[in-house]
């Protein structure tokens, strides 16, 4: 490995293309271009050479001209070392160098085509018996597996595949299920609910789990309060006591109708009392739940999850789950996994995705995501974005029809709700950039810059919105943060808008008001401190109506007030597609557009 770090330093300092090309060069010029003296360049060469990576043909005489040939490219370096690496089973070493050395680097189509072939399904032998393996790529990493940080919807899917709540959300039957607690009793008032748990539920590091495990993980969330992405989940707590090993009662402030959805939500996941507290720091790297899979592995490149065993439920079908994070430039190279799923039996995975259809093993599911984009603006910062009509002239200015025309992809439709399939709570939106010059011109704008931020520097449909503004004379600058940065509330007041994708679960009420209450929530961070407080009012009351319907309705009218206001602006709707072979059973897509894990089995081939 060190010796090809130095060849690709090397190779680095020459033009494109210039292999099988003598390039001349004194030996004093390698040993500056390598950082050591013209004796360790020698024995570099001669290594080189050896392996038949250069040409070496030295000057007579100490500072005349050599000649270098390299005889391979650097690109071919790292394949074929990436290719040996994968096949001594050294993921980790495959990934860094893929990440380390290939960084800039135009990797070869076979190189693409190899390492695309090795994601997918696969059975993998491991002591002495195979495990159904299924490996796939990502290009942005996770931020954090602990649920009072439940905030990104890839790492909320993972939480869910790695922890349990006390009861579960049927988003079919709409109904609150048993999980962790398999009965439950409620006062007639409302305010008391007692939790019965199940015996003999273990914890990934073999420990059983208690209501005092229950007492912990639900008071650190209170204790949190804003510091916790949805510590409003038990802002109507008022006390919790344990009964006994098995039984817990809690006891409200005031009713709350959607108390059973919310202890359903991942944030309120139970974790282990005394790992949580004792490594709290690396909780959110390496977290240990009670659900169908177990971390096994969580660094700066691969994450893997294998199925527990003593899981109290049904054991899911596939071993293990491999995750691997790839650099973004190889996200042109293969297929696009943000908005593509293919999974791929590993003797047909080369199968391109425009053959589906011609070709019966092959299937795709495509469906709207639930949720939309959204620009939020910070009407707590000074700036233009402060006035309503400002707000409206860039809703005047972006043509959502012409969005979707001109850029594609998987943009399905124009956004005035935060569901696709829901009508009727906002107007549709229109387009007039005269308007939008004239109310511009009213409020006295001349032309003061404004910043963006955004999760990733190739969003499309953030430049296109800047364009679109150019145009009509709002100057927006983008600004990419990190997606940790971008859970920080500093970091949200610091932008004037904020550009990014909402996806939400099927029980409406719940998420939209979670929209609304999280407190890193880009939208209610946005609001004016007014708004906010008459937001958690109109909540509140919200929170007592029983019938689904009317707190439906209620959302929608309070929804409504913040379009009114030109809050924040409903973008696009967008769709994912999945693609798999025949071989793959079970699969589903969640609320969170991913392949839930613990359904999928494969069947066996041929």
């Amino acid at each position: 490995m060190q010796l090809l770090s130095h060849f690709l330093e090397l190779r680095a300092g020459f033009e494109h293309g210039v292999e099988q090309v003598p390039q001349p060069i004194t030996l004093d010029e390698l040993a500056d271009r390598l950082y050591c003296s013209t004796r360790n360049v020698k024995l570099l060469l001669r290594k080189m050479s050896d392996q038949d990576w250069i040409s070496w043909k030295p000057g007579r005489g100490r500072g005349n001209v050599s000649e270098l040939t390299f005889l391979v490219s650097a690109e071919d370096m790292i394949s074929k070392q990436a290719m040996a690496l994968a096949s001594q089973g050294d993921y980790k070493g495959t990934i860094e160098l893929i990440h380390q050395l290939g960084r800039g680097e135009a990797l070869q189509d076979s190189f693409i085509d190899w390492l695309f072939s090795f994601f997918g399904y696969r059975a993998v032998e491991h002591e002495e018996r195979y495990k159904d393996t299924l490996r796939f790529p990502v290009y942005k990493w996770l931020v954090s597996l602990d649920p009072a940080y439940s905030f990104f919807a890839f790492d909320s899917h993972l939480m869910n595949q790695i922890f349990d709540t006390l009861v579960l959300n049927n988003p079919q039957t709409q109904a609150i299920e048993p999980h962790l607690a398999h009965y439950w009793e409620v006062s007639e008032d409302g305010l008391h609910y007692t939790f019965y748990l199940r015996k003999g539920v273990l914890f990934h590091h073999g420990r059983e789990m208690t209501a005092s495990d229950v007492y912990y993980s639900i008071s650190r969330i209170k204790e949190l309060g804003a510091a916790a992405s949805q510590g409003w989940m038990t802002e109507s707590i008022e006390n919790m006591t344990v009964l006994n090993r098995s039984a817990i009662a809690i006891e409200l402030k005031q009713p709350n109708v959607l108390f059973l959805q919310q202890l359903s939500h991942s944030s309120l996941a139970i974790l282990p009392e005394e790992i949580c507290r004792d490594n709290e720091e690396i909780f959110g790297r390496m977290p240990i739940g009670t659900g169908p899979f177990r971390l096994e592995r969580n660094d700066d490149y691969i994450c893997k999850l294998r199925a527990f065993d003593s899981y109290f439920g049904v054991r899911p079908h596939l071993d293990q789950v491999e995750i691997w994070l790839l650099p973004h430039d190889l996200a042109e190279a293969g297929p696009s996994w943000d908005t593509v799923q293919v999974l791929c039996d590993h003797t047909n995975s080369r199968k391109p995705v425009g053959a589906v259809g011609k070709d019966s093993e092959w299937h795709q599911i495509e469906q709207s995501i639930l949720g939309c984009s959204l620009l939020t603006f910070n009407q707590s910062k000074d700036g233009p974005q402060q006035h309503p009509s400002f707000r409206q002239a860039i809703d005047l200015i972006l043509d959502r029809e012409r969005m979707i025309e001109e850029l594609g992809g998987f943009r399905e439709a124009p956004a005035s709700s935060f569901l696709p399939t829901l009508i009727g709570s906002a107007a549709p939106y229109r387009t007039d950039v005269e308007e939008a010059k004239r109310l511009l011109d009213e409020i006295g704008y001349r032309g003061e810059a404004l910043e963006m931020f955004i999760y990733s520097n190739n969003n499309e449909d953030a430049i296109w919105i800047c364009q679109q503004c150019a145009k009509a004379g709002i100057h927006i600058h983008l600004t990419t943060r990190e997606k940790s940065e971008m859970m920080k509330l500093d970091t949200i007041m610091e932008a004037d808008l904020i550009f990014y994708h909402i996806c939400m679960e099927s029980e409406y009420d719940l998420h939209i008001i979670q929209t609304l209450k999280q407190s890193n929530s880009y939208v209610r961070a946005h609001l004016s401190e007014e708004r906010m407080a008459w937001v958690d009012q109109e909540i509140d009351k919200i929170l007592l109506n029983s019938s689904r319907e009317e707190r439906i309705c209620q959302l929608h009218q309070l929804v409504e007030v913040l379009q009114e206001e030109k809050s924040f602006l409903f973008v696009l709707h967008r769709s994912l597609q999945t693609t798999y072979h025949d071989s793959i059973k079970g699969v589903s897509i969640n609320d969170l557009g991913w392949v839930d894990f613990r359904k999928i089995w494969f069947a066996p081939s041929g």
